[in-house]
């Protein structure tokens, strides 16, 4: 197994001097190659001189053997390489491997390679083929001494070395074989297998080679990284080396030590070490350790230095002579102060809000747990939880870095308006809270969060620019509501959500009841997303009535929830939490598709009015779901009206403008719902050309006793005769009403008088349906495109309840 073994390896490693190649990076290789031209440059003078008697010797064998014409013929072109080699030779010696090109230097010395071994070969082998030479045991040494010299003197560049080895070889053996015919068989493969040892055998000198220069360069580059790397420490580094003796008195001390601590060496002569740094428990602590005689590590001590605080970590341990260990004490020292600043940096921001330098929300629940746990018998403790209004529209319009200024113009009115004892805290975003300590009554906790409302409501300059800011504020009391920090906290951000319901701008004092609304919301969120996967939806029609005939044009889609346990819900109720959530856009869409696949069973006259939201407006799968389900129900778009509120085109209004003609172009009916409401409706009306105006329910209620009412109402209708538009008139539930609005020139009306919004069965002329509708209606859904998520909203489209 052993001899194996060794014939494997002795077998690879023949492949691999055979196949060698230099791979190496661009700098090494260049290494290399001008460690091959020194080699060549020494080794081809040594390889001329005894190439020149082997030369002579053959002269000498033409002029005995050969005719008049070989012998001027072999003069002429020996004189020629010979002259070739001479200027070669003395090119050499002013050579410069260094700076030369060594590409194009290797490449002559290729060149020449070929031009010498084919000379000085048929010097000798052409005579012999001719008979000029006799074939003899001196032409077959000369042979292999030619072998021999040109692999000496080529063998640091392998290719030069095959081009010498192989023409030599070459000429010498076909010599041979013209010579002697099959007689010189025998000779030629002794030369051939005599060519290929001597090629192997400078091979392997070459493999060698490299592998010890390719070792050097590595160890070159160690060794200069060393280099840079110990002369870089020494000009950089901050340890310098510190001596104390048995009594802890500095001795030896160096000019870089006394440079870092800012005094001559002769004042630090016999100086305690301590006596450096600050009065701390960190110095203490050093002093302990010189005492106690043992080895310590990375003492971190302050030191003041030039007036200011540094801070230097130290290691030390006793120094070993022959005799055993000496009183003396030899250690190192480090300025840590970046480092030491640095974490101190980490921790405060740990702790605090970068932008502001207020406490961040770990701290404030930190310092409100030890209030609450301090408190009194009798002593009060509040937490007001600050929002923002509308700073979202502050960082569109005006870009965060303004959001940054208003944030911080917040934090500084905040800090100055709040007692000695009260800490204020920025949570995140555009949220802050304030905790109150040893307030005397609720009376002032409302007071403080009022004067709070008014200085947070005064305007922010940004660049030059007032910017109008307002605040909502949540107040929990910790008397009333339990001890812990993040419940109060809690009961806080409830209290600010219903003083933002309630219009914003003021503070609401959190109570049990908004707990318990909280929940119901929250209740009813998880019901409502698995209300569509339970069939618990559907949609009920309220007639459009055509104010001439009282017949019905079409009808109102107005949703409904049938909850398995709280019966049916009305929109009112679950319409605002989908809005604030972001399910009003699957709601929306499966209205959509719910009301084509209705409409599909009803006359042809009958059209279908169907509520968009601003969320739909934004969900990029408005107008998919609206292609796929009048392809999928094969409704014609006329009969499909969607109405949209005024809010929607309040945000992003040219881009709803443009999606409103989109959908528009398909041959879908666009109305203008709640009409007179808002503070821009006749923009609006100029913006886009709707089908339809909806006068709101807020004019038609008194329009049979009220002047101003029937004035307002017939200025719309003229106006949308003279813009080609329709007027419907919402909530009629009385003769006298529909009799006025007939009389003002309203074209259609909806409302109780006619009939409260009903089930599709009731629709009369409904053709029945032929399968589950909640089937059919997700089957039109799968062909939708994926419902995007929605962002949360907090105020959405007023839904009607019907």
């Amino acid at each position: 197994m052993g001899e194996t073994i060794t014939l494997q390896r002795l077998l690879e490693m023949q492949k691999k001097v055979w196949n060698f190649k230099i791979s190496a990076d661009h700098e090494t290789t260049e290494l290399v190659a001008r460690e091959q031209l020194k080699s060549f440059g020494q080794i081809s003078r040594i390889g001329a001189l005894i190439a020149l008697p082997l030369t002579i010797y053959a002269m000498i064998m033409l002029f005995a053997h050969a005719d008049l014409t070989f012998i001027v013929t072999a003069s002429f072109y020996v004189a020629i390489v010979a002259f070739l080699s001479v200027r070669n030779f003395f090119r050499q010696l002013k050579l410069d491997p260094d700076t030369v090109d060594y590409k194009e230097a290797i490449k002559n010395i290729h060149i020449e390679s070929i031009i010498s071994s084919a000379g000085f070969s048929c010097v000798l082998a052409i005579p012999v083929a001719f008979g000029q030479i006799p074939y003899s045991l001196d032409i077959a040494i000369l042979a292999m001494g030619g072998l021999v010299v040109g692999g000496f003197v080529f063998g640091s560049i392998p290719r030069a070395q095959t081009y010498n080895l192989s023409i030599t070889t070459l000429c010498y053996v076909v010599a041979f074989l013209v010579a002697k015919g099959s007689g010189g068989i025998s000779t030629a493969i002794l030369l051939v297998f005599f060519a290929l040892c001597i090629d192997y055998i400078y091979r392997l000198f070459f493999f060698n080679f490299v592998q010890r220069h390719m070792h050097a360069a590595k160890l070159k580059n160690s060794a200069e990284t060393v280099r840079l790397l110990l002369n870089d420490y020494a000009e950089q580094s901050s340890d310098w080396l510190w001596e104390v003796d048995g009594e802890h008195l500095i001795v030896n001390p160096s000019a870089r030590f006394a440079t870092a601590v800012d005094m001559e060496i002769r004042d630090l002569r016999n100086l305690p070490l301590v006596d450096l740094f600050e009065e701390s428990t960190e110095r203490n602590l050093l002093a302990q350790c010189l005492s106690s005689g043992k080895t310590f590590r990375d003492i971190h001590v302050p030191i003041k230095i030039d007036g200011q605080e540094c801070w230097w970590k130290l290691s030390g341990r006793h120094i070993k002579t022959a005799t055993g260990e000496s009183s003396h004490i030899r250690g190192v020292a480090a300025d840590i102060t970046s480092a030491k600043k640095a974490e101190e940096r980490v921790a405060h921001l740990a702790h605090f809000d970068s932008l502001t330098d207020l406490p961040n929300r770990a701290l404030f629940n930190q310092s409100l747990q030890r209030s609450i746990g301090r408190m009194k018998a009798g002593q009060k403790l509040a937490v007001l939880y600050l929002d923002l209004d509308h700073f979202k529209t502050i960082n569109d319009t005006l870009g965060h870095g303004a959001g940054d200024i208003v944030l911080k113009a917040v934090a500084s009115r905040l800090e100055k308006n709040i007692g000695i004892e009260d800490v204020v805290a920025r949570l995140g975003g555009d949220e802050f809270a304030v905790s109150l300590r040893n307030v005397e009554s609720d009376q002032d906790i409302r007071q403080t969060a009022q004067n709070l409302i008014d200085i947070l409501s005064e305007p922010v300059m940004v660049e030059g620019q007032p910017v109008a800011i307002g605040v909502s504020i949540g107040i929990a009391l910790a008397q009333e509501y339990g001890d812990d920090a993040e419940q109060l906290i809690k009961h806080a951000d409830i209290a600010l959500y219903h003083a933002k319901e309630n219009g914003r701008g003021c503070a609401s004092v959190f109570e049990r009841y908004m707990h318990e609304a909280v929940q119901d919301r929250r209740n009813i969120e998880m019901d409502l997303r698995s209300a569509l996967k339970r069939n618990e939806l559907e949609l009920y029609y309220q007639p459009l009535v055509n104010i001439e005939t009282n017949e019905s044009i079409g009808y109102e889609a107005l949703l409904r929830w049938h909850h398995p346990e709280k019966g049916m819900i009305m929109p009112d109720v679950f319409i605002p939490v989908a809005e604030d959530t972001g399910l009003i856009v699957q709601l929306g869409e499966w209205v959509v598709r719910s009301a084509l696949y209705e409409v599909a069973k009803w006359p042809e006259h009958l059209s279908v009015a169907v509520n968009l939201s601003p969320a739909q407006m934004r969900s990029p799968n408005l107008m998919p779901t609206i292609i796929n389900a009048l392809a999928a129900t094969g409704v014609a778009p006329h009969r499909l009206e969607l109405e949209i509120t005024e809010s929607v085109l309040m945000n992003d209004n040219q881009s709803n403008v443009e999606l409103l003609h989109k959908i528009r172009s398909l041959g879908v009916r666009i109305a203008l719902d709640d009409f007179g409401t808002g503070y821009s409706s006749l923009n609006y009306l100029r913006s886009f050309p709707f089908d339809k105006i909806k006068i709101d329910r807020c004019f038609v209620d008194e329009v049979d006793s009220r002047e101003d009412c029937r004035a307002i109402i017939r200025a719309v209708t003229g106006l949308a005769s003279s813009l080609g538009m329709v007027t419907t008139a919402e909530g009629v539930e009385r003769s006298d009403q529909l009799s006025q609005l007939k009389e003002e020139g309203c074209v259609q009306v909806q409302g109780y008088l006619f009939s409260k919004a009903v089930p599709a069965n009731n629709i009369k002329g409904r053709a029945e349906p032929t399968g589950n509708i909640e089937a059919d209606v997700g089957e039109i859904g799968k062909k939708s495109a994926k419902v995007s998520r929605a962002t949360p909203l907090r105020k959405g489209r007023r839904r009607k309840t019907g």
